[in-house]
Order: C-alpha cells, then sequence, then structure tokens
C-alpha cells in the first residue's frame, strides 16, 4: 500500500509542474457497434405459420416510431441497429410500423439522410420510404404534432403505439434530444399539446393503447399524468436504460403471431426481453422497466399531493421538519446520476420516498404506495433497484434554480412545487402563501427564517482517543441534510490535498442527529480498482445496498463508473461505466467494462492558488479487474466534514491531519 499511495503522489507532483491542467468533464462514451444493415431487397417471406395466426387474429395494429437519432445514432449507430431489428421480423399484412427519423448529424446506414426529416413504413424486411421533408427539430412539438396527425390519418388501427426512442431526462427535461438544434428536448408539456391536438382524448376509451418511452427516466408521475387520457398504458424505465434498449425483434415478433395480445401482455414482453437481454449482456443489476395502468394515475397523484399537503403544515409548525424530510430523501433511491460529477435528473422513486417520510408523514404516505401499487401492473428491476416500485417523482437534489423551474411548468401537482420552492428561496408567493392558508384552515402562514448555513464554516473538530475526529454543532443539526467526511491523502508538507471522496454511510459516519454529534468511523480502507485508490462520490444508501459514482477516463472518454456495494456481503460490483450528454440529459449508453479496456482513474487536487483534477496511471481490464476496499498504507491524511443545508448549500469543517503507519491511525 506504501508503493500505491507513493504513486498518487508522484503522479500529482509531475502533473502540478505540466501546464493545462483542467477541470474534468463527463462526455458520452461508445458502447456498442456503429454500423447496421438496413437495406436490401427482401423477398415475401411470411410463413404458413405466421399467416395463419394471422387469419385468427384479425385485430389491427399500427406503431408509430420517433426515432431521435442524436449521438446515440450519429457515434453508434444504436437507432439502426433497433432498424434492423425490426426489419428482421416478419409482419403480418394487420401490424403497420410507420417511423419518422430526425435528430442526429449523421445516420449509420444507407437509407436515412441526416439532413431530412424522414417517414418511413416497414414492408418485407426494408424500410419503404414515404416521404423526406426539409430538416427539422426534432425536440420541436410541431414537428412531433405533424408526425401524430400524419400517422392518423394514413396508419389507423384497431390498437395504436407511440414509441419514443433517444435520451430522457424524467419530468424536468422531457424526451427526444435534437443534437441539430442544440440539443433541443420535448418538454411534457408539448407532449401534450401534441397529442391532445391530433387525437380526440378520453379516459374512458384513450385513443392509444401504449405510450413506450424507449429511453432513460421517464417512468415518472408527471409523464403518466399528461397521458392519462391519451393512453391505456405506459411503458418506460425510472432509471437509466442500458445501450441495448429495447429487444425490438422480441416483442415485435410476439406482436406479429398474436394481434389478439393484451396491452399488458405486450409490455410484460417488452420489460422481460429488456432484461434477458441486459442479464446476458451483464448490466443488468442496475435496470428498472415498468407498466403502468394510466387509469388508475388520478388516485396516485391525488396521494402524492397529499403527502405534499403533509408536508406543507410540517414545515409551518415545526421548523426541524425540513431537515428530517431532506435527510429522508437522501435514503431515497434515486435516478440518473445526481451527483456533481455525472449531473443531475432529480429524479427518484416515489414509493421509496414515502417509505422514507412514514415516520414524519404519517398520516398520508400509505396512501401512496397503495395506489401506485395498484397503477404499476408489472416491473423489472435488477438487484441494486430493488426499492424500484415502478414511478418516479421530483426530488431537488440539484437545488437549481432552473431544474425547478422546469419541474414546476411540467408538474401534475401543486402541493411539492410550493414546498421544493420554498426549500430552495426561503419564500412563496401570494398565491402559494394563499394555498397554504387554506391548508390550515385559514390560518396566517408563519415560514421559519432559513438556517445560514455559513455558521458552521471552519466548525472545530475534537480528537478523541488520538483516532476519532468528532464534529459538535448542537441543535444547529436539525437544519442539515447530510453529514459526510472527506478523506485526503496530502503531500509537500500538508500544502496539496488529493481528494479520495466523501463518506457518509453507517459504516464511515456515526451520527446522532438529537445531539447534533458526528464521529468519523475511518476503517483505514477505501475503495480502489485493481489496487489502484479511486476517488468516491456517494450517490445514495439504504439498508440493503450503497451506490456510488467514480470519475475515469475509459478508453479516452471522460466518463464515470456505476458502482454497488451489498451491505449484507460488503462485496462492491462495477455495474458499468456511463456518461451525460452536454444538455445533462442522462446518457442511454450504460455499458459493461470489457477485457482489454483502459480505465484511468480522475483524482482531485486542491493547492493553495487552486483546484485541479489529474489523471492516474493507466488500469487495463482484464478478467479479474475488481473494486475492494484496501488499506490506505503509511502515509499522512486528512479529514474533514462537510455539511450540506436543505436549500443545498454547504459548510466545511476545520480540516485534521492524521498519520497511519503499521496498520495504525493517529491525528497529529
Amino acid at each position: 500500500m506504501k508503493k500505491k499511495l507513493l504513486s498518487i503522489a508522484m503522479t500529482l507532483a509531475l502533473i502540478l509542474t505540466a501546464c493545462g491542467a483542467e477541470e474534468s468533464v463527463v462526455s458520452t462514451p461508445a458502447p456498442t457497434d456503429s454500423e447496421a444493415e438496413v437495406t436490401g431487397n427482401a423477398e415475401e417471406t411470411k410463413t404458413p405459420e405466421v399467416q395463419a395466426q394471422n387469419d385468427k387474429n384479425d385485430e389491427s395494429w399500427a406503431i408509430y416510431w420517433y426515432l431521435c437519432g442524436s449521438d446515440l445514432e450519429t457515434e453508434y449507430g444504436l437507432a439502426s441497429v433497433d432498424i434492423a431489428e425490426v426489419c428482421g421480423v416478419d409482419l403480418p399484412d394487420n401490424v403497420k410500423i410507420v417511423l419518422q427519423t430526425g435528430g442526429a448529424k449523421e445516420w449509420q446506414n444507407e437509407v436515412v439522410k441526416a439532413d431530412k426529416i424522414g417517414r418511413y413504413e416497414v414492408v418485407d424486411g426494408d424500410i419503404k420510404k414515404l416521404d423526406e421533408m426539409n430538416q427539422a427539430n426534432m425536440g420541436d412539438g410541431e414537428t412531433l404534432k405533424d408526425f401524430l396527425s400524419f400517422c392518423n390519418e394514413n396508419y389507423p388501427a384497431d390498437h395504436k403505439m407511440v414509441v419514443f426512442w433517444d435520451h430522457g431526462g424524467g419530468t424536468t427535461t422531457g424526451v427526444a434530444q435534437d443534437e441539430n438544434y442544440k440539443g433541443d428536448t420535448l418538454s411534457l408539456v408539448e407532449l401534450r399539446t401534441a397529442f391532445s391536438e391530433t387525437c380526440e382524448v378520453s379516459k374512458e376509451n384513450p385513443p392509444y393503447d401504449i405510450i413506450g418511452f424507449d429511453t432513460c427516466l421517464m417512468a415518472t408521475v408527471d409523464v403518466a399524468s399528461i397521458f392519462k387520457d391519451v393512453g391505456r398504458y405506459l411503458i418506460g424505465s425510472e432509471e437509466n436504460e442500458t445501450a441495448l434498449g429495447w429487444t425490438y425483434d422480441e416483442w415485435v415478433r410476439a406482436l406479429a403471431k398474436n394481434t389478439a395480445i393484451e396491452p399488458t401482455e405486450l409490455g410484460k414482453i417488452i420489460c422481460d426481453s429488456y432484461y434477458k437481454a441486459c442479464e446476458e449482456y451483464e448490466v443488468a443489476d442496475s435496470i428498472t422497466m415498468s407498466v403502468t395502468d394510466l387509469s388508475k394515475i388520478d388516485p396516485v397523484l391525488e396521494a402524492y399531493n397529499t403527502l405534499g399537503n403533509e408536508a406543507l403544515i410540517n414545515m409551518v409548525y415545526d421548523d426541524s421538519f425540513v431537515g428530517e424530510f431532506s435527510r429522508a430523501t437522501k435514503k431515497t433511491e434515486n435516478y440518473g446520476g445526481n451527483t456533481g460529477k455525472s449531473g443531475y435528473s432529480d429524479m427518484a422513486d416515489m414509493a421509496d420516498l414515502a417509505e422514507n417520510t412514514k415516520d414524519i408523514l404519517p398520516e398520508s404516505y400509505q396512501a401512496v404506495l397503495d395506489t401506485i401499487k395498484d397503477a404499476v401492473v408489472y416491473q423489472i428491476k435488477g438487484k441494486f433497484r430493488s426499492h424500484a416500485n415502478g414511478l418516479s417523482c421530483f426530488i431537488h437534489y440539484s437545488h437549481d434554480a432552473q431544474m425547478l423551474s422546469n419541474y414546476i411548468a411540467n408538474s401534475s401537482t401543486m402541493a411539492f412545487d410550493l414546498f421544493y420552492t420554498y426549500l430552495l428561496t426561503g419564500e412563496l408567493d401570494d398565491d402559494g402563501y394563499t394555498y397554504i392558508s387554506n391548508l390550515l384552515g385559514g390560518d396566517e402562514v408563519e415560514t421559519q427564517e432559513p438556517f445560514d448555513i455559513s455558521t458552521l464554516e471552519d466548525a472545530k473538530l475534537k480528537i478523541e482517543n488520538g483516532n476519532t475526529a468528532v464534529l459538535k454543532i448542537g441543535d444547529d443539526a436539525r437544519h442539515l441534510a447530510s453529514v459526510c467526511y472527506e478523506l485526503y491523502t496530502t503531500f509537500d508538507k500538508g500544502k496539496t490535498f488529493v481528494c479520495l471522496g466523501s463518506a457518509a454511510t453507517p459504516d464511515d459516519v456515526i451520527a446522532d442527529w438529537d445531539k447534533g454529534i458526528f464521529k468519523d468511523n475511518f476503517r483505514g480502507v477505501w475503495g480502489s480498482i485493481d489496487n489502484t485508490f479511486v476517488y468516491m462520490e456517494l450517490v445514495n444508501t439504504n439498508d440493503d445496498y450503497t451506490m456510488y459514482q467514480v470519475p475515469v477516463k475509459l478508453n479516452g472518454e471522460e466518463m464515470y463508473l456505476s458502482v454497488a456495494c451489498d451491505q449484507a456481503t460488503h462485496e462492491f460490483t462495477i455495474l458499468g461505466a456511463q456518461g451525460e450528454t452536454e444538455n445533462g440529459l442522462s446518457a442511454k449508453d450504460l455499458r459493461k467494462l470489457e477485457v482489454g479496456d483502459e480505465i484511468v482513474p480522475i483524482l482531485y487536487a486542491i493547492t493553495r492558488k487552486k483546484g485541479i483534477s489529474f489523471d492516474m496511471d493507466p488500469i487495463i481490464v482484464s478478467e479479474d479487474t475488481a473494486f475492494e476496499e484496501i488499506e490506505l498504507g503509511d502515509g499522512e491524511y486528512a479529514i474533514d466534514f462537510q455539511m450540506t443545508g436543505t436549500d443545498g448549500k454547504t459548510a466545511m469543517s476545520e480540516i485534521e491531519l492524521f498519520r497511519v503507519k503499521d496498520g495504525y491511525m493517529k491525528y497529529l
């Protein structure tokens, strides 16, 4: 361990003497092959089996496929791969698939043109061109509206399904990122308008059987709300999708063989085939996919808003409630990263939020659990997404004003709009105060003064028994969302600190929130890949597992590894590598590490003048590559506590140096 620690110091010393060190940013990795064959002159190939099944099932289906290629097609050809999968299915006459292409700077096949909006029908194993139009923004509601109008007019059917293909960002960001138009996306408002103006919406008889999202993060309660009178079922993922996406040949073939299939059964096949493909590719541990009955979404919305109302009432009467609520959200399973390194989606599982707030919101949490259980009719989830329940909601992890504004513009409930506005700004407009006053039976609303976390800056640490740092902040702790410690290795006589990340799990910090006393439970170990220390950023933790992100360069591209720790066995699993797109959408590109991949861990150093990022020596992935905790080894280190307020602002305690020698640590 001495040698490894020395390599960190030597690497940083070399970096500090070089020019041009810059802050790390994340970009999109390349997960799969970049080209797929979608052309050819296939002859009539309908088998007697398919035709016989077609004779039995004369119900017609039309699938309207909105393919916004984005960088997923430009760089990796993923849309072309899925087009080829569909073209490989023998379709009966009563199943029509019409697709619109756009949104990519380049298409990795010889049919689709990047400078045009193309419309095609899948015919006899090919895509037959129906029309080519001038370039248009696939992230604009008018473009979607025009496509839906065309489909409804020219491809009516007994059963209709719309599938969106691309990146997704949940309630706050929407779907379909057009890289030809500065990454513009379809907001939920634009989605709602495009559908409501091109079909006759009806809760009793919705015009579409399925609204599907082969994207990241779109299984949200707000997405479900905008489609509750448009479609019968919503299919989507709470979490980021993997680069594999839906397995189109599986579910389209199932539809082709049985056009009398129930939408729920088709949704089950979509979920199961996705899980099977991810399992075979060894990236299934963190996936989600769900089928939601949209006719049952109104009770979910009512229960969720009631939960928010109870939170607003508690906020007025109990000045410690906001801190308790914020700490509950830290334990709630969240999706899309939600860290400074990966970016924020501000999406988390709604039922898990209710479960984590049952002690502080006892009147309303159970209804949320019950209504979600009733509405989500099927779901799949990986080992490290066991707290997923099928529908996500907004939690303001980012504390970003624009993200909150996006949420409010697209949300379906009022209570949490006000609650998170107050958390961020400490105030509400007149309508907000009136809303809360009505909840209180007309009483005047007396909000609390926001806590100034800067008063905790440079808080003193006390050293107990020579090996434990203790932070005592007393009653002020009730205003905090989290307390963690950050670990550094030091050199250059304490002038330079290399941050190894933060630790906040029960294994790492002994927290007494009632007394406001926090102790480091430093165990003398840290995370590593093949015995090389890495920077670890905590995503969230619960009783079953803890999730981390590790910034790296993978084959030269800056991204992060998603790492999970099983709480029962304390074993670590590298779930895969992932990046993010330029405008903050989560990337549909989770991929496993392959033998021969080059991993370069990224660490962060703080000097007197500035902070910089720097690269460690490369690691070549082998069959035995593993993530594990290893002893730090002899050397000098440092620790401080980071305190985060309910508004996202932070304060740092003073820093304490300690030395490790022969397995023993002692503060200096």
